[in-house]
């Protein structure tokens, strides 16, 4: 499967689309922020273990096998602008109806069923933006769209601490789908369930709506793929397998730390606020320093500033226990973790995009998506359940193992490619 043929287009027109797409992944991103906050706290607040929460969270990452196995069929099914629709009308009422059930066999489901939105719709906007014929500046598009990704989950937690401010904008949204479910379904929200943790679901749910209209502004810049023939996954991991595993560890450590740092900071004596910004500190950095990595990287080897990002990113996890005791501390060495992993995420992303063209394009980025998807998943698991046996610290114990793992495997068992 390869784009269609079209008329070259101008490098305006490339930039618009490209940075329509960027918008439209900010705002889903943004949403994913909100959540990466209230999810686990409103999990814990029901009684949740750290084990139950970490399975949870990660269950809505089993749907990216699915989704990228399956990429090529879905695009000869549908357009990639109707997918990406599509993606937007499953998160809308899976994040929703959290916010109406305290029955944890529901929680799993719907976080599935948002994960699966969400997957979706990162995984064909990436290739979207894979697909524009820059003639220049590839490197910085790619990191623009990681950075969008950590500006997005940074601004989420900064929005619950203003939600305050708009809450007489979504009341009254909420009081009416409450009536509109009520009369036409029967359904009401649980008795346990507080107005504090039901306004921020509906605020995601809100943002993951509006993360569509930059996408249907940009609808005719959207690529369309014809049948060819179709590439393999695993043939992509196998081709560049440093790439690919370096995003693993992309993926535990993004999405670990957005999952559990603020149940561990709390657990380490921080309020819930304080403890919320050592995400948006984490994702900060990345913001800040995310293009900077990535342009460094342009003046050498690639694969070995991967090594030395993953080496730092160890560094930090050793460090972590002993920084959390003081705010300003943790909050310094996170913002500095957030630009290692950040730039980490765009330097595989600009090698993904340089190494795959053509036909094997759906392929490798299905391949990526599925590799930081596992690596998440596997993370959040591996980490709620060092929580719970190992005591708080096991978060960074994860993290410290997976950089250890991947160490070994670059210098000691593969060529680095």
């Amino acid at each position: 499967m390869s784009p269609a043929p079209t008329a070259r287009r101008s490098e305006l027109a490339n930039w618009t689309a490209g940075l329509l797409v960027v918008g439209g992944n900010f705002l889903q991103s943004t949403s994913v922020g909100i959540n990466a906050v209230v999810l686990p706290t409103t999990l814990q607040s029901y009684g949740a273990s750290p084990a139950l929460i970490g399975a949870i969270l990660a269950i809505e990452f089993v749907s990216v096998f699915a989704v990228s196995l399956g990429l090529t069929r879905l695009l000869r099914v549908a357009s990639l602008y109707s997918w990406v629709l599509l993606a937007a009308a499953i998160r809308l009422p899976a994040i929703a109806l959290l916010a109406y059930t305290t029955d944890l066999p529901w929680w799993f489901l719907l976080v599935l069923l948002h994960g699966f939105g969400n997957i979706l719709a990162g995984t064909l906007l990436q290739i979207w933006l894979n697909s524009i014929p820059f003639t220049r500046a590839r490197g910085l598009s790619m990191a623009m769209f990681g950075t969008s990704i950590s500006l997005g989950l940074a601004c989420g937690p900064l929005i619950l601490q203003g939600l305050h401010l708009v809450v007489d904008l979504i009341e009254p949204i909420m009081a009416t789908t409450d009536a509109w479910l009520a009369g036409r379904l029967g359904l009401l929200p649980d008795a346990g369930i507080a107005a504090e943790t039901r306004i921020p679901l509906y605020a995601s749910a809100l943002l993951s709506t509006l993360s569509v209209a930059p996408i249907m502004l940009g609808r005719f810049f959207a690529p369309r793929f014809e049948r060819s023939a179709q590439t393999s996954v695993r043939g992509a991991v196998a081709r560049a397998p440093a790439v690919m595993f370096a995003v693993a560890i992309c993926g535990v450590s993004i999405l670990g730390l957005q999952s559990f740092i603020t149940v561990y900071g709390i657990s380490n004596g921080l309020d819930i606020g304080n403890a919320a910004l050592l995400l948006t500190a984490f994702m900060l950095g990345s913001i800040l320093l995310e293009m900077p990595v990535a342009w460094l990287s342009d003046f050498f080897d690639r694969r070995y500033v991967m090594i030395a990002l993953i080496l730092l990113s160890l560094a930090a996890a050793v460090y972590l226990p002993i920084a959390i005791y003081d705010a300003w501390s943790a909050r310094a060495l996170l913002f500095a973790w957030g630009g290692v992993i950040g730039g980490l995420y765009s330097i595989c992303l600009a090698m993904t995009a340089e190494r795959f063209t053509g036909e094997d394009l759906v392929a490798a980025n299905a391949a990526f998506s599925i590799m930081d998807a596992a690596g998440g998943m596997l993370g959040i698991l591996a980490i709620g359940m060092a929580m719970q046996w190992l005591g708080v610290d096991g978060l960074p114990y994860v993290i410290m193992f997976a950089s250890v793992l991947y160490f070994s495997f670059a210098l000691t068992r593969y060529q680095v490619r």
